[in-house]
């Protein structure tokens, strides 16, 4: 009897469970005409679907307590609770706050509503949302159009940037502006000085820097002080632990001496004596479990901000290391950065400023996206036969792999390759206001970079009995040896802009003058 009633309770809750989902139909418009592919998505969900060419939607909601959410790209997202109601049009109304946006758009900024070309922007709160170590980093999944690809897992290494796919056959790099200064590559930055990220995707948005900005333009603010602002000092720190959280299922010591056997046979050999009993192998040596390591990273930022009702400052330091999953210290990065940038009214009508920064960069690195000499390359090609180290403690080597596939932990241990760089990133400027709606701005700026490689290749042989250097030819060095590379690169340019910005009703006039050299 227990069991009917528990049945017929169950029954019952099932039956009205079912009849408390329903289907939601409606339009979506604005004040002119219906929406195509706005949103409507039940709250706390990702349940969702999108109003078709006529506006229409229809969803199915699982109570009368359901929230939906309406919204649309530049308007203004609505909520509406679901009630007994079968069908809710909605009226969505611009977003004033989005249209009203201060873009920077080649040599100035105007509002959002204003811009007719594709701009993407991503803001500091974005760049700061999730720890990275280079400002590439922090825009993937945040622009449309715009592809990251990170072309090696080693700390530092470089991004590839493509804004709407390959434009130039010889280089697709994007066009970097950073506070009006064009710049070779944005490593030296600290995310956390970002402002915000403008970029220029189309032809019509970037024409004004011409052949440069064929690959499209990344414009970046840094952040400054506000006038009449009290001086501020802020802190902010952050330690964490990168690991791999998925490897490649390699075989073992067993499966590689069965099918090591298998070869052989086929190839009219007989097996190899020691593979006679591959069970006895057991797993062996997990070379990827030997190199992969958990690697910590951390940042330390300190920065002062102020102004007057005449001037604006700011000052911060950035310290930032961050080890590798695979070497660790062999391949560390770290990275010093300090910048200041200020500005100042001398007169009513005149105005200067100044914004640099100076960065450090050392950067401990192994070989990479090579098929023979990276370590991963290594630890994969190994043979689970061989143990890591000899019976002595040194390392072993292998007698079943290929002669350029070597112990990938030796080959790491061996590894003694620097690089070091200064890079000072720079600006002066002087702006005059002329007339209403009228002004000359002049600026003068400079990317110096110096660098120095070091590289100490020292001299280890693995083999069993040196005296007849048995070991392979990967695993014997004979003479310790040297490699030291420095570069300068500077660019210079000097820059003069005059502006006449006029608004009359509706209608609003800008033109710019200018020359760069």
């Amino acid at each position: 009897m227990k069991k009917i009633l528990l049945f017929l309770i169950l029954f019952v809750c099932s039956i009205n469970f079912a009849s408390a989902q329903k289907i939601v139909k409606g339009t979506v418009s604005d004040n002119l005409e219906p929406l195509i592919g706005a949103t409507v998505q039940i709250k706390g969900t990702g349940i969702g679907v999108a109003t078709d060419l006529d506006g229409l939607y229809s969803i199915e909601v699982p109570n009368n307590e359901t929230v939906l959410l309406f919204s649309y790209i530049g308007l203004e997202t609505q909520e509406i609770i679901v009630g007994t109601q079968t069908k809710i049009d909605v009226v969505l109304i611009e977003n004033t706050s989005v249209l009203d946006e201060i873009i920077v758009v080649g040599y100035g900024t105007q509002k959002r509503s204003n811009i007719s070309g594709s701009v993407g922007v991503v803001t500091a709160e974005e760049i700061t949302e999730t720890p990275v170590l280079r400002v590439e980093q922090a825009l993937q999944g945040r622009t449309a159009g715009v592809q990251i690809a990170q072309n090696s897992g080693s700390p530092g290494s470089a991004l590839t940037v493509r804004i709407r796919g390959i434009g130039t056959i010889n280089n697709s790099d994007p066009l970097y502006i950073v506070d009006g200064v064009p710049v070779g590559g944005i490593d030296y930055l600290n995310p956390n000085d970002i402002e915000s990220v403008n970029v220029l995707k189309d032809a019509a948005s970037a024409a004004i820097y011409g052949a440069r900005g064929a690959n499209g333009v990344v414009l970046i603010t840094t952040k400054g002080g506000k006038r009449d602002q009290e001086g501020q000092i802020t802190y902010d720190s952050y330690y964490g632990v990168q690991s791999p959280w998925k490897t490649i299922n390699l075989m073992n010591a067993k499966e590689y001496a069965i099918l090591s056997n298998e070869a052989r046979i086929n190839s009219g050999l007989a097996p190899l004596p020691e593979f006679s009993n591959p069970t006895a192998l057991g797993e062996g040596t997990d070379w990827l479990g030997a190199i992969f390591q958990n690697a910590p990273m951390t940042s330390h930022q300190i920065g002062m901000t102020g102004g007057s009702a005449k001037s604006a400052y700011a000052l911060s330091a950035n310290y930032f290391s961050q080890d590798g999953i695979v070497g660790g210290e062999k391949a560390n990065f770290e990275r010093m950065t300090v910048r200041f940038n200020a500005n100042t009214d001398i007169k009513s009508w005149l105005k200067v400023g100044n914004n640099i920064s100076f960065t450090n960069i050392t950067r401990q690195f192994l070989p990479e996206n090579n098929e023979f000499t990276t370590p991963l390359v290594r630890a994969m090609n190994m043979d689970p036969v061989t143990p890591i180290y000899k019976s002595d403690g040194t390392y072993a080597y292998s007698r079943y792999a290929d002669t350029d596939i070597v112990n990938p932990l030796n080959a790491i241990d061996q590894t003694h390759s620097t690089w070091n760089s200064n890079r000072l990133v720079g600006s002066v400027y002087g702006e005059a206001q002329i007339m209403e709606g009228l002004s000359f701005k002049s600026t003068y700026s400079m990317d110096a970079t110096f660098a120095a490689q070091n590289t100490f290749y020292p001299r280890f042989d693995l083999s069993n009995d040196p005296t007849l250097g048995d070991a392979p030819a990967g695993e014997r060095s004979l003479i310790n040896s040297v490699a030291i590379g420095n570069n300068i690169w500077t660019n210079w340019q000097w820059e003069n802009l005059a502006t006449y910005n006029k608004t009359s009703g509706d209608h609003v006039i800008v033109a710019n003058l200018g020359s760069t050299v």
